[in-house]
């Protein structure tokens, strides 16, 4: 629309005429005159309208789409440092009318319903301020990755999501009819990181992963997006993680820096940073946590979710300044079949997880290299090699000592939001259950 006014510019054009557009948010008639809440992709402007522009909603419904051309005025406040604005309408044109009323009522500052209800109506309630900060502050988290990657010089790829094995092994994965030919979406990319990895050395992208999972609680989704890394010629782990910590302190700085309104309207507060995300062995990280924490899981292959939020809320930031802390070698019975044994310290893998906000947000590690253990490994898995052709040929015809990590947008996004249910993280959630709108 030529030279529309987006709401943010209002007060740099007081006293001139301009010209808004957007949804008709709330409406107080008064009768004589009214004020109408205009809401457009930057936020929300009061328009004062007279009795005339009145007659032209009447029978109309909130979320009817309307231009408004007007004189931006100073807003009278009971604060006096307050500089805010608003539109004394001239003319009103009813671009899009709304007759129904709308399902879930939207102009309150919360939306007052389950979570079902708010997904069964998502084409209304996305539109809420609040529901649509957390896909602003999502977009910056995979603005600020991007952001990252490109300035190493590595190489966005974009992954398939069907594929002719499961990439993971399991049970957990969707069958399709490929042509009368069983496919399979795809678990991962681990598989194609692997691969193009191979051709450019250091490449990320963003990808669809699709489990089968059986449960429709706060944790579980059948869809959603991985933060995808793979980067090869690598002396160490170290450097693998040192990635991933530049990573998030690169999102978390985009956050910061693009979503100012964003974050005071949902109320979060970032975590800190510190100097270095501290870096512990599981043992290391059990021990702590019966030492300081007070609670002996010393004998646990992993660290429970009590665990997980002690060393991130507590631990670390205390002893570090940091909300992020990561653990490091896990034992074989968590490590997916890629990841490479440390023949050093029997039974560990050279695998992390870096924890923040209370749970784990990265996984990753060092990757087998060398064709004949990468065979051993998948059998010691369980699996056959034959499903794994394509995977095994780039080890075969020869990679370098490599790793990598994958990250889930939409628990990343849960996390730093505080968020309750990972569907409230996810804009079209999927489920067993759900699979609209």
């Amino acid at each position: 629309m030529k030279n529309r006014t987006l709401v943010t510019a209002l007060p740099f054009h007081l006293g001139q005429e301009v010209t808004i557009a957007g949804w008709l948010h709330n409406l107080r008639d008064m009768k004589n005159f009214g004020f109408a809440i205009l809401r457009d992709r930057t936020g929300l402007a009061q328009v004062v309208l007279e009795a005339a522009h009145l007659e032209q909603l009447k029978g109309l419904q909130l979320e009817t789409v309307i231009k408004v051309i007007g004189v931006v005025k100073e807003k009278k406040s009971k604060d006096p440092n307050a500089k805010e604005v608003e539109v004394q309408c001239v003319t009103l044109e009813i671009l899009s009318p709304v007759t129904d009323p709308v399902p879930v009522e939207i102009a309150k500052p919360d939306i007052d319903v389950q979570l079902e209800t708010l997904l069964d109506n998502r084409v209304v309630t996305l539109r809420h301020p609040k529901q649509r900060a957390i896909f602003r502050v999502q977009a910056a988290l995979v603005h600020g990755y991007r952001a990252y990657m490109e300035r190493q010089g590595f190489t966005e790829i974009f992954f398939p999501i069907l594929a002719g094995a499961a990439s993971e092994g399991g049970a957990e994965f969707f069958k399709v009819n490929y042509y009368d030919r069983e496919a399979t979406l795809t678990q991962s990319a681990q598989l194609y990181k692997q691969i193009t990895m191979g051709v450019y050395e250091g490449v990320y992208g963003l990808s669809y992963s699709f489990r089968a999972e059986k449960f429709a609680t706060s944790r579980h989704l059948t869809e959603f997006n991985q933060f995808e890394f793979e980067v090869g010629f690598v002396d160490g782990m170290g450097e693998v993680m040192d990635h991933a910590e530049a990573v998030i302190r690169e999102q978390i700085a985009t956050v910061e820096r693009d979503c100012i309104e964003e974050l005071k309207l949902l109320n979060v507060t970032l975590p800190p940073l510190g100097a270095q995300f501290p870096r512990v062995t599981l043992k290391e990280a059990l021990q702590l946590y019966k030492d300081e924490g007070g609670i002996d899981e010393t004998a646990e292959p992993d660290l429970s979710p009590a665990a997980e939020r002690w060393l991130s809320t507590e631990w670390a930031p205390k002893a570090h300044g940091s909300g992020f802390v990561f653990v490091t070698s896990y034992p074989e019975a968590k490590a997916k079949f890629y990841t490479k044994p440390d023949h050093d310290h029997p039974g560990d893998m050279f695998n992390f997880d870096l924890i923040g906000f209370g749970s784990e947000i990265i996984s990753g590690g060092l990757r087998v290299n060398r064709y004949d253990e990468q065979i051993q490994r998948i059998k010691d898995k369980g699996l056959n090699p034959a499903d794994f052709e394509d995977y095994l040929m780039m080890h075969k015809y020869g990679i370098p000592p490599e790793g990598g990590f994958g990250m889930g947008l939409q628990r990343l996004t849960q996390n730093i939001l505080s968020l309750s249910n990972i569907k409230e993280a996810t804009i079209f959630p999927r489920d067993v259950q759900r699979l609209r709108p």
